[in-house]
């Protein structure tokens, strides 16, 4: 099941945060008597309204590793996949003694934490992790960076054993397992094979097992597969294929790794919160 994640700074243990004097300052009461601290009403505002207290507070904050409102977090999509991938490859990981729903880890084990992505980081170089790209015939479709550049847009598998549909639409539900890519409609039916690709001709969708056998797709409740990704880029082939592990779970490693660097600098652990 894929899920999304916070990865936040302990900020509470670090006494120069800019946002220490709201964070400790009573506003007001909530209906059920719990203390509301000022922190809370400028949230509040901004999230609300747009009012620019919050952001010029974290402006001047030096966990601020964003350089945005609440810099001290940052959300961290696709943690399950890459807790499987930890599983199978680094089984002995601190990661792994958390269900990282809700968990803090205390600046040892941030130490130990850190130590071991780096090790990771590199033993992934050497790893193959089964991915499905998004094509217009032969070109990968590309999401821009905001650098100028940009990325393949491709999935990965989740690493679970059992089948898992992750991605789609209301009408059809896709996912990978180690075979190539596997197709459920919204009613269970599941496609009578992993496909090596899908693809759009015509009106239609199409899919080509991996002994060659092709699948036509009928609409289901008027809609057919879809690949696309949330912010709407699409092509017109999903392949199943194979990608550089330390390439497909870059974000992830990064990520950690950037924010332990960030813990051990500032004495402070680290807080996992899974939000989906």
């Amino acid at each position: 099941m894929q899920t999304w994640h916070k990865i936040k700074l302990d900020v509470y243990r670090v006494s120069y945060r800019a946002c220490r004097p709201y964070q400790e300052k009573i506003d007001d009461f909530y209906d059920n008597g719990k203390i509301r601290f000022q922190w809370d009403m400028i949230r509040q505002a901004y999230l609300m309204a747009g009012e620019q207290t919050l952001p010029a507070i974290c402006a001047q904050c030096p966990l601020n590793l964003r350089l945005d409102c609440e810099g001290c977090q940052i959300e961290i999509d696709g943690l399950s996949a890459f807790l499987n991938l930890t599983v199978k490859y680094m089984p002995e990981s601190v990661l792994l003694n958390y269900r990282l729903q809700y968990d803090f880890l205390d600046i040892d084990i941030v130490r130990q934490l850190y130590k071991e992505m780096l090790e990771f980081e590199k033993m992934l170089e050497d790893i193959k992790w089964p991915v499905a790209r998004v094509l217009n015939g032969d070109s990968p479709v590309m999401i821009p960076d905001g650098t100028g550049g940009g990325n393949p847009l491709y999935y990965p598998w989740e690493g679970e054993e059992e089948e898992t549909f992750p991605f789609g639409s209301d009408s059809y539900y896709w996912g990978m397992n180690k075979d190539g890519i596997v197709v459920k409609d919204s009613f269970g039916n599941k496609a009578p094979y992993s496909f090596k690709k899908l693809y759009k001709q015509g009106f239609g969708v199409y899919g080509i097992s991996d002994t060659g056998k092709m699948h036509t797709f009928v609409p289901v409740l008027g809609k057919f597969p879809s690949w696309s990704d949330p912010s709407g880029f699409t092509g017109s082939e999903l392949v199943a294929d194979e990608e550089k592990a330390s390439l497909v779970f870059a974000k992830q490693l990064n990520t950690i790794i950037v924010f332990a660097e960030e813990a051990m600098k500032n004495n402070t652990g680290l807080l996992f919160e899974q939000i989906v």
